[in-house]
Formats: structure tokens, sequence, C-alpha cells
């Protein structure tokens, strides 16, 4: 009882211990996995899968996921196309960035580094929520690269109204609220976080659930993230949205309370060459929350491109 007391305290003064980067490599980074550095230094875990000679798609994931968030649309992809997936800057197995920089630039850059490394000149690109802002972003800078782009839940419009936030982010908000954040984080406070991302709660498991405790304890990523939040990413302009020629595939749940529908409505009142699908009962994670109704929809999508 007293080791224990000791410990509740102790994580109410240090906050959680962070975990072992071995034991999660070991957990989660084992093959497919691979391990590249970039030219920024940033050591980026990634997945390369599939086939090599086929089309190829690059799967960008969104806020507090990782690259296994995408595991449900795996099956499908490698039959018919190379799929590369990554961990984001500060993300999963990648951890925290050498340069301490979050901006949606660095991002980009970083992106753009992964894609001339592996020398793949045309590509999808697929981006769900944050990763889905930074795909916008760098297809703005490379359309002549980007052959498909398929947004899943992204962010990036300006919100017609404020949208309730799970507990956790409205916390980080503020300074007080992030250092409270790192005094209180707990497996519980991960699960709640993800059950505000899905309508059918039921459909978060215990896995998922360890998943992102275990990557949160990741040393440093928690203070990255912090940065992150404390950095301004400004929303796009109408204009630039204009600017993308490239297909684009809209892809929301209607119940999504963290990147409203109404934002996927504004992609495609902008965008030259943009479909709209919106599925009933689903909320900020559609490819984990309907898998098969997404990869049926981009199915169709793409071969109407053909």
């Amino acid at each position: 009882m007293y080791d224990e007391g000791v410990g509740r305290i102790r994580s109410l003064v240090f906050g959680p211990k962070k975990a072992d980067v071995e034991a999660l490599r070991a957990k989660y980074g084992s093959k497919p996995s691979q391990f590249i550095t970039l030219p920024n230094g940033l050591n980026v875990h990634l997945r390369d899968e599939g086939r090599s000679d086929a089309p190829t798609i690059i799967l960008v994931h969104g806020h507090s996921e990782d690259l296994h968030a995408w595991n449900p649309f795996m099956e499908r992809l490698v039959e018919s196309f190379r799929v590369i997936r990554f961990d984001l800057r500060r993300h999963g197995l990648t951890g925290p960035a050498p340069d301490n920089e979050y901006r949606i630039e660095s991002y980009v850059s970083d992106l753009s580094m992964l894609i001339e490394h592996l020398k793949i000149d045309n590509f999808v690109l697929v981006g769900h929520s944050m990763g889905g802002r930074i795909s916008v972003k760098y297809t703005m800078e490379n359309q002549e690269r980007v052959q498909s782009l398929i947004l899943l839940s992204a962010s990036g419009a300006p919100p017609k109204e404020k949208a309730p936030q799970p507990m956790a982010l409205k916390l980080m908000q503020n300074p007080l609220g992030r250092v409270l954040v790192k005094r209180i984080w707990s497996r519980k406070m991960a699960k709640s976080t993800l059950m505000d991302t899905v309508f059918d709660e039921s459909l978060i498991t215990e896995e998922e659930i360890d998943r992102m405790w275990d990557f949160s304890l990741f040393p440093g990523s928690m203070d990255a993230m912090f940065r992150e939040y404390s950095t301004s990413w400004e929303d796009f302009k109408p204009e630039d949205i204009e600017e993308i020629n490239t297909r684009t595939l809209l892809i929301w749940g209607e119940e999504d309370t963290v990147c409203p529908a109404n934002i996927g409505e504004w992609y495609d009142s902008l965008l030259p060459s943009s479909t709209l699908i919106k599925f009933p009962k689903i909320g900020h994670n559609p490819h984990f929350e309907c898998p098969d109704n997404c990869l049926e929809e981009i199915s169709a999508w793409m071969s109407a491109e053909l």
C-alpha cells in the first residue's frame, strides 16, 4: 500500500513514468517496420508494403494516431497498391523531432523528404484529420506529384461553429491546462479521448487504448505535443483551396464532432474537382469505424478516373 501511495504521489508531481523506447520498438516496430533518417535528422518509423511495381498510395495519419491506425485498410490496399504509411514527428515510434519544431511546414517538409528518400514520382495521397491538413498543404505545393487526393475528416478549414472537443484537448489550449494534463494523464483519459472520436464507442478495443497509452509515454512526446499546441496553424483561405486542381475525394462521418461535416462541405464547395461522401452514424474516424464502406467508395471513385 505504501509503494502504491508513493507511486500515485510521484505521478501527480512528475506525471506518468516514461516508457522504454526499445520495448516500444519491440512491441510495435517489428517487420515490416523500418526506420529511416531524413536529411533534417528525424528518424522516421515507416512501413512500405504491397506490390513494388503497383501504383503508390501514401497514408498520413491524424493527431495522436500512428501508422497502425490504418490497419483496417491494409489487407485490401496491399492487393493492388504499394502502400506507404509512417509515424509523423512526435507520434508513434518516430517520436519528438530533433529541431523541436511542430509547425505545419515542418510536417510537410518531412513528408516531402520521405517521398524523395523513397524516390516516388507520383502517388495517391490519403490524409486523416491533421494528416488531411498536412496532405492539403503538401498538394498545394506539389500538384504535379499528387495524382489524386483523398481526405478523411480533414482539418484546416475555418469552422462555422465551435465544435466540442475531448476534455484532454480542451485542457491543452492553455499553459495551466497542459501542466495539469501532464500530471493527471492516465490510461483512462486515453480511453476517454478515443471514445470522443467515434460514434459507436463499442468499437474502441483494449488494443486501441493500450497503443495510445503506450505511445503517449514515449520520452518527450507529450512535451512535443504541448509545443505543437502552442504553435498556431492558420486555417486555409478559400483562394488557396480553389487553386488545387487535383482530383479529390472527401469522406466524412455525419456525427463527426472534431471536424464536423460542414468542413467537408467547405472543401467541396471550393475544390474544382471534388466528390463528397458522408456516412451516417459515423464519427471522426471513418477509416476505423467503417473501413469496408470507405474502401468501396475509394475503389469506385478511383475506378471512375480510369
